[in-house]
């Protein structure tokens, strides 16, 4: 799994993985987008292949972690 995102000018550590699931005829295909910020994932999308295409998306934290905190822990933060 990809932690950094290494551009022209700058490197970027990766918060969220986004994979698109695309219909085909053969069935489903996932791509798997890199971002650094949630609203990244339009342009993302707007640049694949047609949106009404699109099955479903899924996103994740890149760094995978599970440390138990709730909402309403966090509230308390």
């Amino acid at each position: 799994m990809t932690d950094v995102i290494e551009t022209a000018r700058e490197v970027r550590f990766v918060r969220w993985i986004a994979t698109v699931f695309y219909r085909t005829e053969l069935g489903l295909i996932d791509v798997d987008h890199d971002i650094v910020e949630l609203d990244e994932l339009a342009d993302l999308i707007e640049c694949g292949p047609d949106w009404n295409t699109i099955d479903r998306v899924e996103i994740v934290r890149a760094d995978g972690r599970e440390d138990g905190l709730t909402v309403e822990k966090a509230a308390g933060l």
